[in-house]
């Protein structure tokens, strides 16, 4: 532990984030089972053959808060079976060259380096000098003599080892890029490791295919907020995070509960002595030297007390008025051991007051303010130094007089406030924003880059998003990171704030929202730092290719070219009247103007039938295409004469609305349209698409209107219809023959599926087969792997159909299940898909323990058991009430 101790005081010395790019690959270790260890093999065929004096490099960095890190980084096994090893040796705290059964040397890499950032490990074989030497950073760091043929062929592996004879599951928890392999000085051959899925990395110079198992991939890690924990809580709890510990605490009245950043899983401790008020708008903030965690009420200036493992609350909060500091900000200073309060909102003011509690004196004042003027304000960030003497407060919303009824408006400035001189300073404003936003609760402050990193949302709209920005504490620049988080966003009722843990290299976003009964939904997502560049979704970039072979696919295409027109031609002859598109009333919106020649689709009918309704199946499904919007790496130049590539799948050509997982729409160039859709017109066009897929009817005025705009009047609600109708068209105009017309008062979407798909109304079509086949499961096991039907969006309308879908999902999955006992593999993956549905449910488990156990896997079913039966307890709060063996017996 030598080492993690070594990183932890490493990132008080260290910039906290840095502003390149991260990817590579990491790999699971010890921390899970021998199968699920990950595995990077780049001769996945045969071996490798190389002349001349061989370089292997490539970029190193250990995991850190890991328990065990011995093993093997890599082996290459050569075809005289002679192995080349380096080992990670963990009593000794460094790593060792073994070629055949001798230790032959050894090097160490600066502790807190190795969980921080990259190192460069090289590897030089000399086969005419008899030589091997290792470098490290490019510089040698030792050698030994070797003896190895001319032509030196081999296999290499990183990670766990499959070769026979030389098999291995022991690897240190490690993460690689940028492999490189070169011969007389020349590369070979490079691998960036820089993809985001799949099980299989390219080299950029000759597309050679390296083989992963079990992948990590660490660009989506930095580029995608992962949701941690879900926790629900009775009343209004408040949240802290101690960064030491890197514990989040989410205060309840009668529960604390927690959720590790390094275990990656949450708890919840009952408390012995419970807090009597859990007042709204309380706050709380951890002491991360103590490990202390204080409860505010600002009201009633008063301030309590909880220490994990003491049982309970000390101190209470009386009975009051409801709170005038809303969404204040607070910090700790160790310069005088106090409690700083700035600014809130409350009984129609917003507030610029500093308000001080000392710990030693136990006295609360307000302090008064000189230097710059800082206006009122609530929802701004506020971020301090190491030692809490200066805070940084950027942003807010507020007026100048303080009065909500008097110009309220945006704040952009960047503020810092001085705990020694009780000053303010304006440092810089932003311009006014095209997109104005307010800021989640904290800043974290990186003080050598003088960066600060925050939360932004649009605080008009209930369904709101928060986005990640870097901002500086110095010039007025804002860089946008990584992609958004779903925020419902209902002023008081909600609450967000944005933690860093520095041990595990991760940012902490905590939203919590509290609803009409007087629950509090506590969502934790975590991303991996430095947080990479935020990426638009546009369509990817075709990647670069030898010359000759962009040439011979013009031609190719040329010639396709000509052939349809010819075709066309002919079919004009014979026909002697232009195709034209027919809408199942009039003219559909986007369809070409009337006499327009085109192929002929059948009519356009409702998207599809209603649930319950046999309609045929859709057609058959192409494999998913690589993510949206992810850029192609920038490779080498690649050498003239590539190998032939494999041919892939050709994508989905068609436009495409997808449902299931996150609310997604692309047009038929794979251009995402979901940032088009407001709010308000993604609600309004749910609102007819699932009204169409259920009953073919579509949904009428009225329920639109008292739905949308319940609270507008008829005639008003009629316009901003009309508006909002002429906006939606304009987009669905984008994804092809698609449209929504009223019929018989109803407003219904057409669409033609030949040019857009819906997964929904597939999903439909193929659980309306009475006997589905294997290929039928599988596609609709494609259909929900993106995850829950619509997950990111709440409704309360959405509620019903929602559980609908889950409902026919388990059934038809579970249905299938009886036709393929005898297949253990598949069924894995119909116990997976029901999995996705409904987390704990018994059949899906027997299903998933018993065909592992056929398989021969029997601690990965038992793993599979003992997690089942802790989300089970987390859930219902209590225990699973059947062992594994009557899993299996059963």
């Amino acid at each position: 532990m030598r080492g993690l101790r070594c990183a932890i005081l490493f990132c008080f010395f260290c910039p906290l984030f840095t502003n390149g790019q991260s990817y590579g690959l990491r790999f699971s270790s010890h921390e899970v089972v021998q199968e699920k260890r990950t595995t990077l093999n780049i001769t996945p065929t045969d071996n490798l053959c190389l002349r001349g004096d061989i370089d292997i490099s490539f970029d190193l960095m250990l995991v850190p808060s890991m328990e065990v890190y011995f093993g093997y980084v890599f082996r290459l096994i050569t075809a005289e079976h002679q192995n080349i090893d380096l080992v990670y040796n963990q009593r000794l705290r460094n790593f060792n060259l073994i070629i055949g059964d001798a230790l032959r040397g050894s090097f160490t890499i600066d502790s807190p380096r190795m969980y921080t950032g990259w190192t460069n490990v090289g590897l030089h074989i000399d086969r005419k000098g008899g030589l091997v030497a290792w470098s490290v950073d490019r510089v040698r760091k030792g050698s030994t003599r070797a003896v190895f043929k001319e032509d030196m062929c081999f296999r290499m592996c990183f990670g766990a080892s499959t070769f026979d004879a030389f098999q291995t599951a022991d690897i240190p928890p490690m993460c690689i890029r940028d492999l490189r392999l070169s011969s007389d000085g020349e590369t070979r051959y490079y691998w960036p490791l820089s993809e985001s899925t799949g099980n299989e990395s390219y080299d950029s110079v000759q597309r050679k295919v390296a083989a992963v198992s079990n992948p990590i991939w660490i660009k989506p890690l930095h580029q995608n907020w992962q949701q941690a924990s879900v926790t629900v809580v009775s009343g209004t709890p408040a949240v802290a995070f101690d960064a030491s510990r890197e514990e989040l605490y989410i205060l309840g009245a009668d529960s604390v509960y927690t959720y590790s950043v390094q275990k990656g899983q949450g708890g919840s401790t009952p408390l012995s002595v419970r807090a009597k008020n859990l007042l709204p708008g309380n706050q709380a903030i951890a002491d991360p030297r103590t490990g202390t965690v204080y409860d505010i009420d600002i009201d009633a200036k008063s301030v309590r007390t909880y220490t994990p493992g003491r049982g309970g609350w000390v101190g209470d909060f009386p009975n009051g008025p409801l709170t005038e500091f809303w969404q204040a900000n607070k910090f700790l200073s160790y310069q005088d051991s106090s409690l700083y309060i700035v600014g809130g909102y409350g009984q129609l003011h917003y507030k610029n007051a500093v308000q001080r509690y000392s710990f030693a004196a136990r006295k609360w004042e307000t302090l008064p303010a000189k230097g710059d003027p800082f206006t009122p304000r609530y929802l701004a960030g506020l971020g301090t130094n190491a030692i809490g003497d200066t805070a940084y407060i950027m942003g807010g919303y507020g007026s100048n007089t303080g009065d909500q009824m008097v110009n309220p408006k945006y704040d952009y400035d960047l503020v810092a406030y001085s705990v020694r001189d009780r000053s303010f300073t304006t440092l810089y404003r932003l311009k006014e924003q095209e997109e104005p936003f307010c800021f989640a609760n904290s800043l974290v402050i990186d003080p050598v880059n003088r960066d600060y990193y925050g939360l932004i949302f649009q605080n008009d709209k209930f369904n709101s998003s928060l986005r990640l920005i870097r901002g500086s504490l110095t010039t007025p620049v804002m860089t946008r990171l990584g992609d958004s988080i779903p925020y419902s966003f209902y002023d008081v009722k909600s609450f967000a704030d944005l933690f860093y843990a520095p041990q595990s290299q991760k940012l902490l976003a905590v939203t919590m929202y509290t609803n009409k009964e007087d629950m509090t939904e506590v969502k934790v997502y975590t991303i991996a730092s430095p947080p990479n560049p935020y990426v638009p979704s546009v369509a990817p970039a075709p990647r670069s290719f030898p010359q000759r072979a962009v040439l011979w696919a013009l031609a190719g295409l040329a010639l396709v070219a000509l052939a349809v027109v010819g075709v066309r031609r002919r079919r004009k002859k014979t026909s002697g009247l232009p195709s034209t598109l027919v809408a199942h009333a009039g003219t559909a919106p986007g369809a070409p103007p009337t006499g327009t020649p085109s192929p002929a689709p059948p009519a356009m009918a409702p998207a599809a039938p209603q649930m319950g309704t046999p309609f045929p199946a859709p057609p058959v499904m192409t494999p998913a295409a690589p993510p949206i919007g992810t850029p192609p790496q920038a490779p080498p130049a690649m050498a003239p004469a590539a190998p032939p590539l494999k041919t892939a799948p050709p994508p989905d050509p068609r436009s495409a609305v997808l449902l299931f997982g996150q609310f997604e729409v692309y047009d038929k160039d794979r251009l995402e349209l979901t940032k088009l859709f407001t709010p308000l017109l993604k609600e309004l066009f749910l609102l007819v698409l699932l009204h169409t897929l259920r009953s073919g009817k579509g949904i009428s005025s009225e329920k639109l209107y008292a739905t949308l705009w319940k609270d507008k009047s008829a005639k008003d609600a009629q316009n901003n219809r009309s508006v909002n109708m002429v906006k939606l068209k304009g987009i669905l105009d984008k994804l092809g023959s698609c449209g929504i017309a009223k019929e018989a008062d109803k407003w219904v979407l057409h669409y033609e599926t030949g040019e857009i798909r819906i997964d929904l109304a597939e999903f439909l079509a193929l659980v309306q087969l009475s006997t589905p086949g294997q290929p039928d499961v599988r596609r609709l096991l494609a259909i929900v792997h993106r995850g829950a039907f619509l997950s990111d969006t709440i409704y309360p309308w959405l509620d019903d159909i929602q559980s609908e879908v889950s409902d026919k999902a388990i059934d038809f999955l579970s249905a299938a299940s009886v036709r393929f006992e005898g297949e253990p593999e598949f069924l894995l993956e119909i116990a997976a898909g029901i999995f996705l549905f409904d987390p704990v449910n018994e059949d899906a488990l027997k299903m998933k323990c018993k065909s592992l156990s056929v398989l021969g896997r029997h601690s990965l079913a038992k793993v599979a058991f003992e997690k089942f039966a802790k989300e089970y307890q987390q859930m219902y709060g209590e225990d699973f009430q059947h062992s594994f063996h009557e899993i299996l017996a059963n």
